[in-house]
């Protein structure tokens, strides 16, 4: 073999050792639809350490900040969800969405300490999500539960009211939840 084909042979298996390097590595989005999948899955612990891994090669991520948050969430790990839907909420703060998950995450926290600070939050984060987004069903929900913890029952019932417009019976839990306050609030 002369020196040109051999230096050809050498540089075919490096492309060779590169390609293969490459095709191993993952990127973010392969991470966060990784992510998707456990916590579609109900694996919650496996999505965390995926958009964790996403967020690692794309730190400004805000569907990987956002979809962290939610598997923080359904983890009950409520400091790690408010604090990874603040993030996503700093570059994207006209998200309703986010806006709305936070205030569910502050609703969890207040229904574990009782701190009034977190139901002015949820408070405040849900009114966000409903100015930004008329139409999105579950902040009016969330917003009616806020206003019946804070015995705001007119209210309550015109959120109540609202989110059963809006209901596309996607959550047959909030569906019933919903009819149900709305008798209590109404005497019937």
């Amino acid at each position: 073999m002369t020196k040109s084909s051999q230096g050809r042979v050498l540089c075919l298996a490096c492309l060779c050792i590169v390609l293969a390097l490459a095709a191993c590595g993952s990127t973010a989005e392969d991470h966060f639809r990784q992510g998707n999948e456990f916590s579609q899955s109900g694996d919650f612990d496996k999505a965390v350490e995926e958009y964790q891994r996403a967020l690692e090669l794309e730190p400004e991520n805000v569907d990987a900040m956002s979809n962290l948050g939610v598997a923080y969430y359904n983890l009950e790990q409520l400091d790690e969800a408010i604090e990874q839907y603040s993030k996503a909420l700093e570059l994207a703060p006209r998200d309703a969405d986010i806006h709305s998950n936070l205030a569910a995450a502050h609703v969890q926290k207040y229904q574990q300490s009782g701190a009034p600070a977190q139901l002015e939050s949820a408070l405040e984060e849900y009114t966000e999500a409903v100015e930004l987004e008329p139409n999105l069903a579950e902040a009016h929900f969330g917003l009616g539960v806020v206003y019946l913890l804070l015995q705001r029952n007119d209210e309550a019932i015109l959120a109540f009211a609202r989110f059963q417009e809006l209901d596309t019976g996607k959550d047959p839990t909030a569906t019933e939840n919903a009819a149900e306050y709305l008798k209590q609030l109404r005497g019937q």
